[in-house]
């Protein structure tokens, strides 16, 4: 699964990890057909290929999966929780079951950490039990486990990638924005002791994963946690340097930041949250011993050197 002769059907190719997946696997020389939901502006460019479907409506995925080897699927509706039923479960099932018939070898899943539940502590591993609690977690895990009764049935082979936070250059999510802001306005806070950990992963070292499920034939019906763990201190410190400030020393407890995230939820703007509070606070660590062991993946990016650049990216 390492030539031109492979030929990969991506969907979400113009979401901020799919788009990193894409470039990469034409540079390396891998041929992408690229699943769009509207007219794609993408400059022509050897390997690539571009046809349109909509997972919320397409019914017939003939011509998208024809003569395709390996599904790698970035799509996910990450905001309205109405249309995640739709768009990250009923619409890959539809497309998955397509696949099937069609005879591609290889699914890759693009899934999330968020699958174990928000409360984890400790090392977790993949032999985590699943207790999704939100409603785009939930919608992953459910995907996820009709990927992995297929896998038992022989029917496809599956790999499901769960990353932990991801960032980098084109990220939509806002968190570290709004944490650097809050850094430069001088209202940034550590909260709890010391040595909270930071699990947070750079959108390259995510693609270097999918694409290793992409060509190792060993991947086939695993799962795979891929993280960077770092401390807090670690995070902040590296976002603090890149945008030329001061390290933050101010540090709250706990159960302080609770009172002052429910006490002041109502103004606009206000930074403290209390899944913020919980966020910045747990003490667990997302092992990638297996795929590392399995695959040889490798960390490429720390954490306190990827947050370094995003804040310069930032300021640019």
């Amino acid at each position: 699964m390492r030539s031109r002769s492979t030929l990969i059907l991506l969907t979400g190719g113009s979401g901020f990890i799919g788009s990193a997946f894409l470039k990469s696997a034409l540079a390396s020389g891998l041929c992408v057909r690229v699943l769009t939901r509207k007219p794609y502006d993408r400059p022509p460019q050897a390997g690539l290929e571009v046809v349109e479907g909509d997972l919320t409506s397409t019914l017939d995925w003939t011509r998208a999966l024809r003569g395709v080897h390996v599904v790698v699927h970035t799509a996910a509706e990450l905001k309205d929780a109405e249309l995640m039923p739709v768009v990250n479960v009923q619409g890959p099932t539809h497309l998955l079951h397509a696949a099937v018939n069609a005879g591609v070898k290889r699914w890759v899943q693009l899934s999330s950490v968020g699958a174990f539940g928000p409360d984890c502590s400790g090392v977790v591993t993949e032999e985590w039990p699943d207790n999704p609690s939100g409603s785009y977690e939930i919608s992953k895990t459910q995907f996820d486990d009709l990927l992995r009764k297929l896998a038992q049935d022989n029917t496809i082979e599956v790999c499901i990638v769960r990353p932990s936070n991801v960032y980098g250059p084109g990220m939509h999510n806002e968190s570290i924005r709004a944490m650097l802001r809050s850094m430069q306005k001088g209202l940034f806070a550590f909260i709890g002791p010391p040595g909270a950990s930071a699990n947070y992963v750079h959108v390259d070292d995510v693609v270097q994963a999918l694409r290793l499920c992409v060509q190792k034939p060993q991947a086939a019906n695993r799962t795979y946690i891929v993280s960077a763990w770092a401390t807090m201190e670690d995070m902040v410190q590296g976002l603090a340097s890149g945008a030329g400030l001061m390290n933050p020393l101010v540090r709250i407890d706990v159960r302080l930041a609770k009172v002052l995230a429910y006490t002041f939820k109502w103004l606009p703007g206000w930074p403290l949250t209390v899944s913020r509070v919980k966020a910045m606070s747990l003490r667990s660590y997302y092992s990638t011993q297996r795929i590392e062991s399995e695959l040889g993946w490798k960390l490429t990016v720390p954490v306190h050197e990827g947050m370094h650049q995003l804040a310069g990216d930032f300021a640019k």
